[in-house]
């Protein structure tokens, strides 16, 4: 990238957390003329700063000089009007890709990504390495973001999206590559393409250390012959099998704060890379009996007349609502489904749910409810699944059809969806709104 100096114009495209935070950054290093573009005009925009409206960019852009555009990651790469920038001219960059660039040599970078469990394998990873007396920051898709961290940190755990993928050109040191599914179809342009955008992260550089899941059949299929790559979820290594992590054929134990095997599985990810740093993974190990989890991901948020209500808002796919039904195996549940329509197939969460018995009501509700019970209609809940539009009512009627000892649990299989404004909204609704029963 043409060094920041030498820009007479940088455009900061999208103004959340990461866009302000790159302007911070942008602002202390160049004399360029500065530029916010957004949906809507920021009510707080700093003194000496622009803003633009997306339509307008192009205009600006001919007319500013050379120019650099910082894209957020909530801005499609595949966007018309950022191509009609760079055809332009415009050079593009992110806030990932600054820091990389400017971050001091000393740092170890560990890149987390996947398509379910990225945010706890990087939470667990980070728990891990400060129990360890390791000096680790969180940033990225979790945390602060990733340019406003220390610079006197030893290893920054960079959580990476398939937003932040998409657009990357420095690879992390090490890198964790959880699963290969379906997700994100509308800004990827399609399921193919986001899937091309995720796996970037193990092409960027052959040297970089990773650690990947053996169970996973599509990372299987495309790097199974990769260099400088550990494979966790096999008997030689770590693996989790029926939640206990266990060290080849050593046994050492379960997560008391995290439910399911696959955050055992999650949780093994994580060990191997803190074997491969040369740090005691049976000491890791023992720090997670102080792992708190985190909020919206199989948090129990309520319970009521011995019926938990169990909020997992953060499960966006059919494979990861699957997980989470796993992870309880003995108890009667009932189950919020519904969001956003991504184009999810939901036919495999149907056959998922096929031999189901614990299933007492599946309760969508919008925006793709319809769609999930057309998906649903051949099955053995059909005649136990409902669309319920207004979501304090679909948390009742879940309830209500429990006995003692069941569970209430949302774990919806789609993204949170217009009536949701920001991350862990749908999540603190479901919260109030089973508070509210009692």
């Amino acid at each position: 990238m043409t060094p920041l100096s030498e820009f007479d114009a940088v455009f900061i495209w999208g103004f959340g957390k990461e866009g302000r935070a790159a302007l911070n950054h942008v602002r202390t290093r160049s004399e360029a003329a500065l530029y916010v573009i957004d949906a809507k005009e920021p009510s707080d925009l700093p003194d000496g700063v622009e803003y633009v409206a997306q339509d307008d960019l192009a205009q600006v852009i001919e007319k500013a000089g050379q120019s650099l555009i910082v894209k957020s990651p909530g801005v499609s790469l595949y966007d018309a009007r950022l191509a009609e920038a760079m055809d332009l001219g415009a050079e593009l960059t992110s806030q990932t890709n600054l820091w990389f660039a400017s971050k001091p040599a000393h740092q170890t970078v560990i890149g987390v990504t996947g398509t379910k469990g990225k945010s706890t394998t990087s939470s667990l990873l980070h728990h891990m390495l400060k129990a360890l007396d390791v000096n680790a920051v969180l940033a990225g898709n979790i945390g602060e973001p990733v340019i406003d961290t220390s610079e006197d940190a030893e290893i920054v755990v960079l959580e990476l999206s398939s937003y932040q993928i998409a657009d990357l050109v420095h690879a992390p040191d090490w890198f964790i590559f959880l699963n290969l599914l379906n997700d994100h179809a509308p800004w990827h342009r399609g399921v193919e393409q986001y899937r091309r955008d995720k796996a970037r992260l193990a092409m960027l550089d052959p040297n970089a250390r990773g650690v990947m899941s053996a169970r996973d059949s599509r990372l299987n299929a495309l790097f199974v012959h990769r260099p400088n790559t550990v494979w966790y979820d096999q008997s030689e290594g770590f693996h989790a099998p029926d939640g206990v992590i266990h060290h080849g054929a050593e046994a050492w134990g379960r997560i008391p704060a995290l439910p399911g095997a696959h955050n055992a599985a999650n949780a093994c990810a994580a060990l191997a890379v803190i074997e491969g740093l040369g740090l005691s993974a049976y000491e890791a190990f023992e720090s997670l009996s102080s792992f708190k989890g985190l909020a919206h991901r199989l948090e129990t948020v309520h319970t009521l007349y011995g019926v938990d209500f169990i909020d997992d808002t953060l499960c966006t796919t059919p494979q990861s609502c699957l997980l989470a039904l796993a992870a309880f195996p003995d108890r009667p549940i009932s189950l919020i489904l519904g969001g956003e329509d991504r184009e999810q197939d939901y036919a495999p969460l149907a056959e998922g749910l096929r031999d189901e018995t614990r299933i007492k009501a599946i309760v969508t509700i919008p925006e793709n409810g319809p769609a999930i019970i057309d998906a649903l209609k051949s099955g053995p809940h059909a005649d136990i699944t409902t669309y319920e539009p207004d979501f304090e009512l679909a948390v009742k009627r879940a309830y209500e059809a429990l006995p003692e000892g069941g569970i209430v649990m949302m774990s919806p299989a789609a993204p949170r969806g217009a009536a949701f404004t920001y991350f862990g909204a749908r999540g603190d609704a479901f919260t109030q709104a089973a508070k509210k029963l009692g």
